[in-house]
């Protein structure tokens, strides 16, 4: 069985490259397609096409931030410090006296010209950008293990409502017959109560027909079939996982379009409340669809 997934989740992943760590942060959040905002250093530019191919291959919609950084690692940084500035300090001075002699050399110089020589190494270096790629390859794995533990969540809590709904409708079958019987009655009371005060007499077969058109008008048996429908195919899609967050949104507005039929149908204050129930539960788990890949 494919995992089902939510769009919200968090990945990270880290790793040593050319004496440096590059680190990867990615987080998800619901959109209605695949929207990619990458942040990358410029050293690493050149990645972005190779970065929407990979995110376009693994996931299906969601709002991604990725988020690309590099330092030193902890072994450079001790090997380079102070004596990598004290140098870059003593380049520039004695760049200062071949070319602009009494010039100031601030020591914020040296700071800002070893950081451009440490991202022009960066760069350079070889097999720096593959690392990059096997990094944002381990966040974006990371990212999916978190998407799949909150689709678990999701996978119970739409159980839940699924239940909740089931409940409902079996009230609402339970009294429909005796509810179309009460409708019958009232219907004929309400046309004898019309015609009487006038000294009118309606035949037995026009008022039988008329009956039977205001009961059929009220009859919601339609809609509590194809909520069935639609609930047996919103559960066999949850549980069967993968890409299904498109087919659970058309499924749940359909659902929703019927819980607001048999709310418009219904007569009798008991079944209303209940259909009322029902219409609550489907705008939940409306809801919560959004958040499927």
């Amino acid at each position: 069985m494919t995992t089902l997934r939510s769009m919200t989740g968090f990945g990270s992943g880290s790793r040593d490259a050319a004496g440096y760590r590059i680190k990867v942060e990615m987080r998800s959040v619901n959109h209605r397609h695949l929207k990619v905002s990458s942040h990358l250093p410029d050293a690493f530019g050149g990645l972005q096409s190779r970065i929407d191919t990979l995110l376009r291959d693994k996931l299906e919609r969601g709002s991604i931030t990725l988020s690309l950084t590099f330092e030193e690692s902890e072994e450079v940084a001790e090997n380079a410090g102070i004596d990598a500035v004290r140098h870059c300090f003593e380049k520039l001075s004695a760049l200062r006296d071949e070319v602009a002699p009494g010039q100031e050399v601030r020591l914020a110089d040296a700071i800002q010209f070893h950081a451009e020589a440490q991202d022009a190494r960066v760069e350079l270096a070889e097999g720096v950008e593959e690392e990059a790629m096997k990094t944002i390859e381990e966040a974006v794995k990371d990212l999916r293990q978190m998407q799949a533990n909150e689709g678990e969540h999701l996978c119970k809590e739409f159980d839940r409502i699924l239940g909740c709904i089931d409940s409902g409708l079996e009230e609402v079958e339970k009294v429909l017959p005796e509810a179309k019987d009460w409708l019958r009655d009232r219907f004929q009371d309400r046309i004898q109560q019309l015609m009487a005060p006038a000294g009118m007499e309606v035949e037995q077969k026009d008022l039988a027909r008329e009956i039977g058109i205001q009961v059929e008008r009220s009859d919601i048996t339609e809609e509590l079939t194809r909520m069935r429908g639609h609930l047996e195919e919103y559960r066999k899609n949850i549980h069967k996982g993968g890409r299904v967050g498109r087919r659970l949104d058309f499924l749940t507005q359909e659902m929703f379009r019927e819980a607001n039929t048999m709310a418009s149908k219904v007569a009798r204050y008991d079944l209303a409340h209940t259909v009322v129930d029902i219409k609550v539960e489907v705008d939940r788990l409306r809801e919560q669809t959004q958040n499927v890949e």
